[in-house]
């Protein structure tokens, strides 16, 4: 509460005049409100001075908008104009890192809860893999989603020794670790407005390092769907003849979102031959 501001604004005043898209957190890509993207000219919230450009809405009502989809929020925030008085969570852009890092601890002890049971022999030393999911079609780095989904992989009941760092799959996408039965492409991307139009998805493990980044979704709109050579399931081995393996996500994303809008990103991918993919066999 010290970190946001508080609006109360009446439902009865008509339209607002914003324009708001999803404020997911850089830290730990869970959803944490509604980010103001835009105000319009001579609209109520200009007018009266109620929103500024680049701030995020983060309670309506009492009601906490972390971890809900960006419809829900939409839905919550429709609902509320129906009263009278509406009062609103906001959050200046001075105290977005603050705020972003103050979210990443429940996240963490949740994650812990699902774990294994304390009062069984220790846990094993590998680690949980999460997957993470990161959206790349908006055209700036705030606007661009990430959605992340801290899943517990079951592992196979298989000896340690027997198992590579890059073996177990988490999801058909996961299909392969290596570039073994793999032909490399090259493309390139023109960034336009709707962005480059495509999600990535990795497994973590701080014992091996970072895993290998793979494409997760083409989104309707966007370079990718345009161009029409990415594919999902394609291994992102280089991003404008940089090798990014080693790297995180974040930096991937971050060279990605580096792009401006009218230049071009040469991607070279792995891809996997039709044969070799989990679900076909």
């Amino acid at each position: 509460s010290e970190m946001t501001k508080t609006v109360e604004i009446s439902g009865e005043g008509g339209p607002l005049g914003i324009h708001v898209v999803p404020f997911f957190s850089s830290l730990s890509g869970r959803m944490l409100g509604l980010f103001i993207r835009g105000i319009e000219e001579n609209s109520r919230s200009r007018r009266d001075g109620l929103f500024h450009e680049n701030e995020c809405i983060v309670k309506i009502n009492h009601v906490d908008l972390t971890d809900k989809t960006f419809a829900q929020a939409q839905d919550i925030f429709r609902q509320a104009m129906k009263f009278q008085s509406v009062i609103l969570e906001v959050l200046p852009p001075y105290n977005r890192e603050q705020y972003e890092k103050s979210a990443i601890a429940p996240l963490c002890f949740l994650d812990n809860e699902e774990g294994i049971p304390k009062t069984k022999i220790p846990p094993p030393v590998h680690p949980k893999p999460a997957l993470k999911t990161i959206n790349l079609a908006g055209a700036s780095s705030l606007e661009a989603g990430v959605q992340a989904t801290l899943q517990q992989a079951k592992s196979p009941n298989l000896p340690r020794l027997g198992r590579k760092s890059s073996s177990p799959s988490l999801s058909p996408l996961m299909g392969f670790g290596n570039k073994k039965n793999a032909k490399k492409i090259k493309i390139d991307l023109k960034k336009g407005p709707e962005g480059l139009g495509f999600t990535v998805v990795t497994r973590d493990s701080s014992i091996h390092g970072p895993g290998p980044i793979f494409v997760k979704n083409i989104l309707p709109k966007g370079a990718a769907v345009k161009d029409g050579r990415l594919q999902s399931g394609d291994r992102i081995l280089e991003v404008n003849g940089r090798d990014i393996t080693g790297r995180t996500q974040e930096e991937l994303v971050a060279m990605l979102r580096s792009t401006k809008q009218g230049e071009t990103v040469c991607l070279i991918v792995a891809r996997q031959e039709e044969a070799f993919l989990p679900r076909e066999l």
